[in-house]
């Protein structure tokens, strides 16, 4: 499975993931808290995962506001009441966020199919083979009728062409140009590096993952899962920031990129930088 995605410029800010439009810097969401509770609980997203029994990536992309891979909102309370039993944390008030941002896109997903259902479906009206036979037919019989008329004149015509024989024209042939002595041409130096090719391939169970460009514009946020191979090409620096780097196979440019930070950013010309 691969996605790949196209943009002009790249930029990747820290490790921290908002859902939604978190960018703007809106009210405290969900992941936010319960990213506040594992740290008041001074607990890693490995041990917290050895806790509940909840996956490393699942973790993350929930802390990202990212409930999609919890299999429906069911699965979501019980992670969630599983994550607040462990880090100490009351689960009612998280639950009530979510039920009442998750309430709406439930009602709207069942109106989607309850339309879908009602849709009428279109057939395609099938040919009528009798009236094409019988145009065909009648164009044959036309065809027929024409070279009946026609067919004396073409014989006279054959016969006034064979008794006068048209006189061969020669034709002189130009003579050939002297051919000019050609230049070697200057070579011109390799031309720079100005995109960046960035694939990530998952291992184990892949890492949530956020690349954004120099202006930080978010290109891709996701998690890159099992068998997901996840490219971005844009013309400019690409910012990086990975949950899990150990989890990540990184191909910068065809060329193999070895790294165990968190947040980097890579340049067309291949190199690394760290975060200043």
């Amino acid at each position: 499975m691969s996605r790949v995605l196209a943009v002009d410029e790249d930029d990747v800010d820290g490790p921290s993931i908002q859902s939604g439009d978190g960018e703007d810097g809106g009210d405290v969401s969900i992941g936010s808290e319960l990213t506040a509770a594992r740290v008041r609980a001074d607990m890693t997203i490995e041990q917290l995962s050895a806790a509940t029994r909840i996956r490393t990536g699942l973790l993350v992309a929930m802390e990202a506001d990212d409930f999609s891979r919890c299999g429906g909102n069911f699965y979501a309370r019980g992670h969630i009441r599983s994550i607040a039993r462990v880090v100490k944390a009351d689960p009612v008030p998280l639950l009530a966020a979510f039920d009442a941002e998750h309430a709406v896109e439930e009602e709207k997903s069942r109106r989607e199919e309850r339309a879908v259902v009602k849709r009428p479906s279109l057939h395609p009206a099938r040919p009528r083979w009798a009236v094409v036979v019988g145009a065909i037919l009648v164009g044959l019989m036309g065809w027929g009728m024409v070279r009946l008329f026609t067919l004396p004149s073409d014989i006279e015509a054959n016969a006034s062409k064979t008794a006068s024989p048209t006189p061969a024209v020669t034709t002189p042939v130009a003579p050939k140009p002297t051919p000019t002595p050609t230049q070697k041409a200057t070579p011109k130096p390799p031309p720079v590096a100005t995109h960046v090719k960035l694939v990530l391939t998952a291992k184990g169970d892949g890492s949530y993952v956020t690349l954004r460009n120099s202006k930080g514009k978010r290109l891709f946020q996701g998690m890159v899962g099992p068998g997901v191979t996840q490219t971005v090409t844009n013309k400019g620096i690409v910012r990086v920031s990975i949950g899990v780097p150990a989890n990540l196979v990184l191909s910068l440019n065809g060329e193999r990129l070895r790294t165990t930070l968190y947040r980097f950013t890579v340049k067309p010309d291949g190199t690394i930088q760290k975060p200043s």
